[in-house]
């Protein structure tokens, strides 16, 4: 990277630091209220004209999530195919395009609303049923020709509503929104949920992928993906910037510290532009060689959307 690439790369992560952040978007909808004002903008924010710039750059912003092709060994393989979020609400012209994302194999879409009168909607869909702790009512409900209950949260300044039903065999869907709505009308927002295929937004792109593994989380700083039987082995985290320690390698032009123990092997490369820390996590339930875990990182691309936890 030349000094005019890390001018532009250094102007676009301060543009992010002044973006709203996705961060903290799952379970917002807990949080707030619409008659109270309390806003989130959840995407959108980085200018495309700024990101042409840096597309192909590794670790700089770019809008492109189109995988190169990328020889691969056994152990990787080329390119990531993004889980998809199988539902959507009608549209209007308050409620914004939806957002999806992965947390523990859950699908989760958040539905954004511009209309103070409204409420935001965030529907998860999970292959079992939902544990909940906590006090709160219950309420039976009949929900898309289903048995469903409405669990209604005592929280301020508006109450937590959480419409949970069984789909279909090994599909249970939760419809969370606040106390703007009654309960009849969220059972008719349940019922007026349809099929789609909303891409989950990824925080990178990647040019490879474990072999064998399933995604697990893609949020707005992680990736990370599990074996068949759900342990996850791999994990890709964007932090803030960290001090490191035991500095033995490069990964496209910045420092780096592998490391190894009996539980896996850790990558940390200081991303400077960004003002964070990227960490590869590896199991030892997945084997990887130090070039093999070498060349997964150095195909990691942050997007404009990439946020440090």
């Amino acid at each position: 990277m030349d000094d005019l690439d890390r001018l532009l790369a250094e102007s676009m992560h301060t543009a992010a630091d002044r973006a709203p952040s996705e961060s903290g978007l799952l379970g917002s909808v807990h949080d707030r209220s619409h008659r109270y004002h309390r806003r989130r903008v959840v995407t959108g924010w980085a200018a495309a004209a700024v990101a042409a710039l840096a597309i192909g750059v590794p670790f700089a912003v770019t809008n492109t999530d189109t995988p190169a092709p990328v020889p691969a060994a056994d152990t990787l393989v080329a390119g990531w195919t993004a889980p998809v979020f199988p539902f959507t609400l009608p549209q209007t012209a308050d409620r914004k395009t939806p957002v999806a994302t992965m947390v523990d194999g859950d699908l989760i879409g958040f539905f954004e609303t511009t209309d103070y009168d409204e409420a935001d909607v965030t529907i998860t869909v999970a292959d079992s049923a939902p544990v909940f702790t906590g006090e709160a009512t219950t309420r039976d409900m009949t929900v898309r020709g289903h048995k469903g209950t409405l669990r209604t949260v005592n929280t301020k300044p508006a109450k937590r509503l959480t419409l949970t039903w069984q789909e279909s065999a090994g599909t249970w869907i939760l419809l969370e929104t606040d106390d703007t709505y009654k309960p009849k009308d969220v059972v008719a927002l349940a019922d007026a949920m349809t099929a789609a295929s909303i891409a989950v937004q990824p925080p990178f792109r990647l040019d490879l992928t474990p072999a064998g593994l399933q995604t697990d989380t893609v949020t707005a700083s992680r990736m990370t993906f599990r074996t068949a039987s759900g342990t996850t082995v791999l994990r890709t985290i964007l932090r803030k910037r960290q001090t490191l320690t035991g500095v033995d390698q490069k990964v496209n032009g910045y420092d780096a510290a592998l490391t190894r123990d009996a539980a896996g092997v850790t990558l940390a490369i200081d991303v400077t532009d960004w003002q964070a820390t990227l960490e590869v996590t590896v199991d030892a339930a997945f084997p990887i060689t130090d070039a093999d875990l070498l060349r997964y990182a150095t195909g990691i691309h942050l997007l404009n959307r990439s946020d440090p936890e």
